[in-house]
This record gives C-alpha cells, sequence and structure tokens, in this order.
C-alpha cells in the first residue's frame, strides 16, 4: 500500500508548495537549503531541518529524505517553478548552472537547458571525452547537472552519432572507401577467399565487410559484453573494422528484430563460436543471478514475488544446473520464502501492516512526549499514555518506535565518565594476591596502602594517605594533602621508596579509582612491584590499613592543627610514636620496629615455625568466621519462620518461606 500524504498538516507549512493525497512539492528556497546540506554532506543537519520543519513520520512517510535525496542526484540544483513568479526577482540568475555561461533559461517552460553552443562544443569531442569529463572541464559541478540531464545527453549524442555515420555511408565515393592505412586491410588473394569462407560474412567489397543475418540473430542477445568481444568471440578480423563499423554494428545489435534465418551450415567454426557463445551465456547468467542476490535484501515483498514467479516460469534446464534450488541457493532466497511467495498472497503484508502501524503509533509517543511542554522519558511515556491518548503501550513498545524513528530524550542520559571509569576499572583491575593473610609472608614483602578524609581547624579538610607493613605492623608513610587525586596516590610511592619493597613485592590497595590509572600503575611496574587489589565492597581484604585509621583518629588529637603544615608536623611525630614506642598486643607485646628487628633475627627453621604457627591462627580464625557466617544465617532463617508463625496465627493464612 502505497503511503498517503496528510494533507490537512503539509497544506499549513509554509515550506510546502503544493501537497495532494499522492504528491508533495516542496518550495524551491527550502529545497536549495537542503540541496545546500545534502552537497556538504550534512544529514544530520538535513535531517534537523526537515523535523523541525514538520516533515515528520506519519506526516510525511519514513523514507521521504531518501528519497528527497533521490531526486537531488537525479535532477540536480533545485529550479523555481512556474508557480512561484519569482523570474522578475533575479533568483534565477543565482542558479550556479546559469552563473556558469554554459546553460540558460528555457523561454517557455522557464526550466534550466544547455545552449547549443556549449551542446556542440561537447559534442565534438564526444565519445573521446566523456560528457562528465566535458562539464568538470567547464567548471560545472555535476551534482547541480544531475543524473537524468546528463543521462538525456549521453542519449542525444548516440542517436546523432549514428545519424550522422548512416548519412556518411550513403554518401561516401568508391574512392573515399578505399583507406588501407587506416583500416589495416590486408587485401592478398589468401585473406580474401578466407573472408568469403567465414560463416558469419555476407560479403566483402575489398574496403567493407558485411555480416549476415544470422549473426545478428545470434550476436543481439550477448551485445552487452561489447564489440571488441563480440567480434573476437565470432572469429572476426577485428582490425578491419574501423571505429565508426564497430558504431553501425552496436548501433545495429541495439536495434536489431530478430527473423527466422538461421545458421544452416555446420563446421568446426561454427562448433567454436556456439562454444564460445554458450561461455559468454554461461558468464551472463552468473553475473545476472549474483546481482539478483545483491539486490533481494533491499527488495519489498511484491518484488520478491514477481522475482518467485519469474523463476517458477523459466523453463527446464536441459543439464540439471540450474534448477529451481540451485537458484534458490545463488540468490540467497529460502525455499519455505519461495513456495509461500507463490501460493500465499497475503504473505508478506504483515511487515507493510506492522510499519503503517508504527506510523500511525509514533504519533501517539509524539503527543505524549509533547504534553505539556516538560521532557519525558520512555517509562513517563508509557505510564502516561492512558491518560493522554486513551490508549495503553508498554515499555518496551514506546523504546522501540523513539530509537527507529530517531526520537531522543534528554533525560537519564548514560554518563559518559561513568562508562569510562567501568571501561577502566574492567581493563585495569588486579586480583586479590593475598586473601588475608597479611602475616604469611617476610618484613618488607607486602605493603598495604589507603586514603582517608581528615577534618581539622574551622571546617578544614585534607586527605592521608598511608602505607603499613601488615606484617611488622610498621607504618611505612603517612603522607597528606588537600586533594584526595592522583598526584596523592603517586606521592606515597615515592614516600615508601624510603622503606623500600623487595623486588617482586606485593603493593596492595582497595578498588579505590586512583589506584586503577595508567600512571599508578606504571610507576608500580617501575619498581618492579606486583599490585593487588581487594575485592569489591570488601574492606575486611585491606583490614589492617584501615585498623590503622582507626587507631589514628581515636589516639591523635590532630582536629586542633589549624593549617595543612601544623597538621603533616603532628602526623609525622604520630608515625614516630607509632614504630617506635607504641606496643602490640598480638606482635608479642613488642613495637613495630622490635617486632621487625625479632623477625628479621630469625634463622630459616625458626620462620619457618612462625610462619606455621600463624596459618595455624589464621585458619582458626577463617574456621571461626565461617561458622559465625552459619550460625547468623540459621538465627535469621528461624527469626523469619518465627515471624511467618505468628502472621499466620494472626490472620488464619498459612504463608511459606
Amino acid at each position: 500500500m502505497r503511503f498517503v500524504y496528510n494533507e490537512k498538516e503539509l497544506i499549513k507549512n509554509p515550506c510546502v508548495l503544493k501537497v495532494d493525497k499522492w504528491n508533495l512539492t516542496l518550495r524551491t528556497d527550502f529545497k536549495i537549503e537542503l540541496f545546500e546540506l545534502w552537497r556538504n554532506g550534512e544529514m544530520d543537519k538535513l535531517e534537523q531541518r526537515l523535523t523541525e520543519n514538520g516533515f515528520i513520520p506519519g506526516v510525511v512517510d519514513t523514507y521521504f529524505a531518501q528519497k528527497l535525496i533521490t531526486s537531488f542526484k537525479n535532477s540536480g540544483y533545485p529550479t523555481y517553478k512556474g508557480d512561484e513568479i519569482v523570474f522578475s526577482s533575479g533568483k534565477m540568475l543565482e542558479h550556479p548552472l546559469i552563473k556558469s555561461g554554459k546553460f540558460e533559461v528555457a523561454k517557455k517552460s522557464h526550466y534550466v537547458q544547455i545552449k547549443k553552443e556549449f551542446e556542440n562544443e561537447l559534442f565534438k569531442k564526444y565519445p573521446e571525452v566523456p560528457i562528465e569529463e566535458g562539464l568538470q572541464s567547464a567548471g560545472i559541478d555535476l551534482t547541480d547537472v544531475g543524473y537524468q540531464r546528463i543521462a538525456r545527453l549521453k542519449k542525444m549524442f548516440e542517436k546523432r552519432t549514428q545519424q550522422i555515420y548512416s548519412a556518411n555511408t550513403a554518401a561516401v565515393s568508391e574512392d573515399e572507401k578505399v583507406d588501407d592505412e587506416y583500416r589495416g586491410l590486408r587485401t592478398d588473394e589468401k585473406e580474401i577467399k578466407k573472408l568469403f569462407r567465414h560463416p558469419y560474412i555476407q560479403g566483402y567489397d575489398g574496403t567493407v565487410i558485411t555480416l549476415s543475418e544470422s549473426f545478428y540473430n545470434e550476436a543481439y542477445l550477448i551485445a552487452d559484453v561489447g564489440i571488441d568481444v563480440l567480434l573476437k568471440t565470432y572469429e572476426l578480423p577485428t582490425e578491419m573494422f574501423s571505429s565508426n563499423d564497430r558504431l553501425y554494428i552496436s548501433a545495429k545489435l541495439y536495434n536489431w528484430s530478430p527473423t527466422e534465418k538461421s545458421m544452416d551450415e555446420l563446421n568446426k567454426q561454427v562448433i567454436r563460436i556456439w562454444r564460445a557463445r554458450i561461455r559468454i551465456f554461461a558468464a551472463q547468467i552468473s553475473r545476472g543471478f549474483d546481482v539478483l542476490r545483491d539486490e533481494l535484501s533491499c527488495m519489498d515483498y511484491e518484488k520478491k514475488r514477481h522475482l518467485a514467479c519469474w523463476i517458477d516460469s523459466l523453463p527446464r534446464d536441459p543439464w540439471g544446473h540450474y534448477t529451481t534450488r540451485r537458484i534458490l541457493e545463488i540468490i540467497g532466497m529460502a525455499k519455505s520464502t519461495y513456495y509461500e511467495l507463490l501460493r500465499n498472497e497475503d504473505y508478506g503484508n504483515g511487515a507493510k501492516r506492522r510499519e503503517m502501524r508504527d506510523d500511525e503509533d509514533i504519533l501517539l509517543v509524539q503527543q505524549v512526549a509533547e504534553y505539556k511542554g516538560y521532557k519525558k522519558g520512555y517509562r513517563q511515556i508509557s505510564m502516561m499514555m492512558k491518560d493522554v491518548t486513551g490508549k495503553n503501550m508498554s515499555p518496551h513498545r514506546v523504546l522501540y518506535l523513539m530509537r527507529k524513528y530517531g526520537m531522543k530524550t534528554s533525560i537519564r542520559k548514560p554518563s559518559k565518565n561513568r562508562k569510562a571509569m567501568k571501561e577502566l576499572m574492567k581493563r585495569n583491575g588486579k586480583p586479590n594476591l593475598l586473601m588475608r593473610r597479611f602475616k604469611l609472608h617476610r618484613p618488607n614483602e607486602v605493603r598495604l596502602t589507603d586514603v582517608t578524609y581528615l577534618d581539622y581547624g574551622t571546617d578544614q579538610r585534607a586527605y592521608g594517605s598511608a602505607s603499613i607493613d601488615p606484617v611488622t605492623g610498621k607504618l611505612i608513610c603517612f603522607i597528606i594533602s588537600e586533594n584526595n587525586d592522583l598526584q596523592l596516590a603517586l606521592d606515597t610511592l615515592v614516600a615508601m621508596d624510603e622503606y623500600p619493597l623487595k623486588s617482586g613485592g606485593i603493593i596492595h590497595s582497595d578498588q579505590g579509582i586512583l589506584y586503577f590509572t595508567d600512571d599508578f600503575q606504571a610507576a608500580v611496574a617501575e619498581r618492579d612491584l606486583i599490585q593487588s587489589m581487594s575485592r569489591r565492597g570488601n574492606c575486611w581484604d585491606n583490614a589492617p590499613q584501615e585498623s590503622f585509621f582507626g587507631h589514628f583518629k581515636d589516639e591523635c588529637d590532630y582536629k586542633k592543627c589549624r593549617t595543612l603544615n601544623e597538621l603533616q608536623i603532628q602526623i609525622d611525630d604520630y608515625r614516630v610514636y607509632y614504630n617506635e614506642k607504641r606496643r602490640l598486643w598480638e606482635r608479642g607485646k613488642m613495637t613495630p620496629s622490635e617486632y621487625e628487628a625479632y623477625l628479621e633475627g630469625l634463622d630459616e627453621k625458626a620462620f619457618q615455625e612462625y610462619i606455621k604457627n600463624e596459618e595455624t591462627v589464621f585458619l582458626r580464625k577463617k574456621e571461626k568466621s565461617a561458622q559465625a557466617a552459619v550460625d547468623k544465617a540459621k538465627s535469621r532463617k528461624k527469626a523469619i519462620k518465627d515471624r511467618l508463625e505468628e502472621i499466620e496465627n494472626e490472620t488464619g493464612s498459612k504463608t511459606e518461606i
């Protein structure tokens, strides 16, 4: 079913010159504006201008923009219509073809036509210089001329060339026919006898070869391969045919009406020629099916039905090569589709009905989207559809229509920064290498790090980045900054260099975005260290570092500091106190420095015994933690069950978990 233009909407549109049920004519000023956008490749702006001026689905068909572009390609630069009566204003003089001086306005029709002088100039050079090349050399843009005008010129030039050749052939004298140097004729007696024996040569007068009626009856079917290929296929002496001879044969083949005349004699040469013709036929058939395969995806169901009927009408291939199944495989049409197209006339109309329904529903979506002038997302449009239009439409249907017709909303747009952050975390994420085995290493083999905020003075905030050795509990560094940025993380690595890790050591952190950055990970790799990260949202994987921040904030009266410098001095003092004076209960009541010296003083056997004991403690704690989790789950399930029993007693209805 053909799309019907919405006359009621379009008749009020100032960009429309005239409209009826089937045809729509735009005003030339607006059409020129769209043409310039198309020529400059600004397709988004072209579609935006159409939308702004009311040329939307439901008012015009879905492919209106594509049809408009096709008209630009065919007709070139838009020309004012007689209805607009603007010729006296001089607007036609601004037409690029008129400004070139090679075209003029027709007196009666007001169309732009080529001047006779320029037309003759192009014809003199044709066909050695193609029309397109001649136009471009005159400084004319081919997009302004259009495909149709160029095609008409070609057709007219070919017809004129044929007429000139026919007139010259009739008037040529016997003396003018002899031009051995031009034609390369070989007039020896053997060659002449050979020409007369050729089955497709009717006569030869010493200058011109006359081909038989049988030749034209056979050759017109394969004339599109070109005259040179055709002459070689029929084993004709190509050097004896001038360009005018070739042009005459091509024109005769093009206009040939087949007769009943056929080749009477059958010899080896005729058989060779027929075999060559069969190869050309096979190649043509193969190319034809390839073209059908490429075009099949663009065909609507009506064209596919015509194609299926044509395949069904084909005669049976006597060699069994091009069977129906083989043809369907070549062109890419399913066998079931082929038979449905032949038997079911309604097959494929569902797509048309869906398209028409979409054209109607998008108008409802647009009506709700514009209701009260507030912006709405697709869910809001779906929820308000019943109130505004009286019809229901699911959110998925609304979203499908908005995407299909290019309706965009600024509601809840995805954050580009969030998307980039997710990609960074996916690319640079690191596994948890410690798995909470904080003490099961030698001193200076592992470093933990994290950042915390420190509120001090009068409504001032700083950010502190610290690192501890989880084996000894020693505070390696603790620096502060006004900003929680990448530089703070990099400065922490520099501060850690004062007590460097052993080569191949592990630096462990949470999943803060600073630790995902390429710069931070490159700085870690430069120090020959391995990076490890906690599982997402699990603070226990970095527990010793978190615990240190808790002790620091409880024990250090840093909030009385008034400046950032005072705060750093206070932290440096606490660091000395923490490492040299403050004792740790789980590390033999030693200070971190003493415990580090103690571990470094153990021999290999004693250290392995220490690791074994710590492993036992770790597994005991892990088992205890797992049992606590199970007990908590059981307790919660029992509480839910008891509550359900209470509800059952109160309501008299049974509720299952």
